[in-house]
């Protein structure tokens, strides 16, 4: 076999969803997707975000083919409605991506149900009716690469994340399971799970504390919170044909911190070392 970035790498020409494709990853992913020449169908919650979206690609690469279509990703009907659409549009959909997100943070014993249920809802609920309504497209093809994103707060607990790291632990457990049930009829399902990035979700909240943003970039083994770019190239290996033979994997985009903390007891010893 004759290798090349194009075969192994190469979106060209595909046809991706990305749900949550108005938000601050969701989009910057979709400017990836379009630069390497993929097609992307966009789902947004607001229609006004979904026009800016359009505008925004279209100034950067004014040959982009794009489509955004507003949809709650908790309304089913509204979902398939707009996945119909996009079908009807690139007559195919290669590729799922979910962005959708929200966080409410709050203790346990402040938090309402409602608002728990919420964030399930969105980050959890609307990753289930995307992949089922793109799923109708897919196993009709027998072919499919989805990618979810998650967190590294799908295995590391948080105070007052308690709804939030239950939804991404859920999003997890239902991507290993997807992915079984998919594998025979070549649909690959993996998600992708960053450590700290500024968004839209966690913004106010990080300006608001700069020293304890300060002590939680410090905790990540590289130093440096993560950035949206550097989802990119992970997502797209997820989406291309070099990762035929992965599938139902969580794969930590996070600077190390999955692997282990940064805490050292001889911390004034090493450091004289280290300099």
């Amino acid at each position: 076999m004759k290798y090349t970035l194009e075969n192994l790498f190469g979106i060209k020409d595909e046809v991706i969803v990305v749900s949550g494709g108005t938000g601050t990853i969701g989009l910057e992913l979709c400017r990836g997707f379009v630069s390497l020449g993929a097609k992307v169908g966009i789902i947004g919650l607001f229609p006004k975000d979904c026009e800016a979206a359009v505008e925004s690609l279209h100034a950067d690469y004014p040959g982009a083919d794009v489509l955004a279509l507003p949809a709650d990703v908790t309304n089913e009907q509204a979902v398939n409605d707009a996945v119909d659409q996009i079908h009807a549009h690139f007559g195919k959909i290669d590729g799922l991506v979910n962005c959708a997100g929200i966080n409410i943070i709050n203790s346990l014993s402040a938090i309402t149900m409602a608002e728990f249920n919420k964030v399930m809802d969105v980050n959890f609920t609307g990753i289930v009716i995307c992949c089922k309504s793109v799923g109708r497209y897919m196993l009709k093809a027998k072919k499919g690469r989805v990618v979810n994103i998650s967190s590294l707060s799908s295995i590391q607990g948080k105070s007052y994340y308690t709804a939030y790291a239950a939804s991404k632990a859920a999003i997890n457990g239902f991507t290993r399971s997807l992915s079984i049930e998919w594998a025979k009829k070549d649909i690959n399902v993996n998600c992708i799970c960053p450590s700290l990035i500024v968004t839209d979700i966690n913004r106010k909240q990080l300006e608001q504390n700069p020293e304890s943003f300060q002590k939680r970039v410090a905790s990540i083994p590289r130093g440096v919170p993560g950035r949206t770019e550097w989802l990119v190239g992970p997502v797209v290996s997820l989406l291309s044909p070099g990762s035929v033979h992965v599938t139902g994997q969580a794969i930590f985009v996070d600077g190390g911190s999955s692997a282990g903390d940064t805490f050292v007891l001889e911390e004034k010893r090493f450091a004289e070392q280290d300099s």
